[in-house]
């Protein structure tokens, strides 16, 4: 698991095109702008598959995080192109809903980017020591 944390002013996308592995997407969620938000861009890879704890520490990651920068708005955003040893495809889509659900349980608002489109996006860092973080699991 490899993680991506980007504390933004906003992120918005809008989808261009479906690939083979795209979730069903409602009109409404074509194109979305977030505000302030902690982004984590996330990429389940093959050997989480068959990790018990995987779950449990991406999310306790996540919380850490944002408990630093001080975020209670989390986007999670599927991104591919962190690993070349990805994980199968509804792995890691079933990771990101479990983890949606798991966050706002906790009390986090949690927004999606849609997973398996090609997508036109763009966000501002909030520019400060924090702002930018990785992590592998």
């Amino acid at each position: 698991m490899k993680l991506l944390f980007i504390h933004s002013e906003w992120v918005k996308y809008k989808v261009k095109k479906k690939t083979k592995i795209a979730q069903h997407l409602d009109e409404k969620d074509r194109e979305k702008k977030f505000g302030q938000s902690l982004v984590v861009k996330i990429c389940a890879e093959t050997k989480d598959e068959t990790r018990d704890d995987v779950l449990e520490k991406t999310e306790r990651n996540i919380k850490d995080v944002a408990k630093k920068v001080g975020e209670d708005n989390i986007v999670l955003f599927p991104f591919a192109h962190l690993s070349d040893d990805l994980s199968n495809p509804v792995f890691a889509l079933e990771l990101i809903k479990k983890l949606k659900k798991r966050l706002e349980k906790s009390g986090y608002t949690v927004g999606t980017i849609p997973f398996g489109w090609i997508k036109k996006w763009s966000l501002e860092t909030k520019g400060h020591p924090l702002a930018v973080l990785s992590r592998r699991l």
